[in-house]
């Protein structure tokens, strides 16, 4: 396939249509997605060409202002990635195979404020050379757009886009969430103001002569052997068999998540082992398997 931009339109020369290459424009005129830039189709010597419109110098590529973007502006258009993935994947784009999702395809609309994605039907040869995935290339491109953030609020976006690509969360919990790191409310008061009472997480565990009490109260915290690298420590006269950083609990909201960190033990959840990486929500008189130290979960109402 070749592709070529010159400013004023981006275009794809396939080497030919197929089936999947029909499906997605039959899904695309079908859809009609709103962030989706008006194109239109030709035949070129017998090859299919999409041809995108680029209208006027509004339209610029996103990449382009990744190095400008800072504070609320960078917020706001991880807001707008984060609704785009819900448009996308509510569509079937996903899930029929017949959509490609290039991030290197985003545009910015300075005139109407708004993110712009060029949406290409897929051709065979395509999709064998389109080896990243959708969600992989989605955290790489939040990740670029959240370098202009507070190191606090950057870590939080990517957090939340690993969580959101893990299906631990729901796009509107993460949208919610997106919100409010912007928000001059912080602490206790903000936690009240959007979600109610608000929750702590108590870990106990008993044996081997030894008893452990972890409380978590605003996430971000690291279960492990490392007294430097984790936050509740588990010494090594109650086990060996913990990793340095072996999990690790974040907040989300009122809800709490647990993710291992490669550990080589494992994290399990009721007995349910936790792939690498990848969350699991923590509920009310769960059983966190920490290796093989058993902790009793308990959710706190706090006034």
């Amino acid at each position: 396939m070749l592709v070529k931009d010159d400013g004023k339109t981006l275009s794809f020369l396939f080497q030919g249509s197929d089936m999947f290459f029909e499906m997605g424009c039959k899904l695309l005129e079908q859809e009609k997605l709103p962030q989706q830039l008006p194109y239109k189709r030709k035949r070129q010597n017998g090859r299919e060409k999409m041809i995108f419109l680029l209208d006027g110098p509004d339209i610029v590529p996103l990449k382009r202002l990744e190095a400008t973007l800072e504070g609320e502006r960078s917020l706001n258009l991880i807001y707008e990635l984060f609704s785009l993935i819900v448009q996308v994947e509510e569509n079937g784009f996903l899930k029929r195979e017949c959509i490609w999702c290039r991030y290197d395809n985003l545009y910015y609309d300075t005139s109407a404020e708004c993110m712009k994605i060029a949406l290409i039907p897929v051709a065979g040869t395509v999709r064998q050379a389109d080896r990243r995935s959708w969600h992989e290339c989605f955290e790489q491109t939040v990740s670029q757009l959240a370098a202009g953030l507070a190191q606090e609020q950057a870590v939080r976006v990517g957090q939340l886009a690993r969580m959101l690509t893990a299906n631990a969360v729901t796009v509107e919990e993460a949208l919610l969430e997106l919100s409010h790191l912007g928000s001059s409310k912080t602490g206790h008061a903000a936690d009240r103001h959007r979600f109610g009472t608000r929750r702590s997480l108590k870990l106990y565990y008993s044996g081997n002569n030894a008893m452990l009490e972890f409380l978590v109260n605003d996430g971000d915290f690291v279960i492990g052997r490392s007294n430097e690298r984790a936050d509740g420590i588990v010494d090594e006269t109650v086990s060996m068999a913990v990793s340095r950083r072996h999990c690790y609990i974040t907040r989300l909201g009122n809800k709490f998540f647990v993710q291992d960190l490669k550990s080589v033990n494992h994290t399990l959840v009721n007995g349910i082992m936790i792939p690498p990486y990848e969350f699991m929500e923590l509920e009310n008189q769960d059983i966190l398997s920490v290796a093989d130290v058993d902790f009793r979960v308990t959710l706190l109402d706090l006034e």
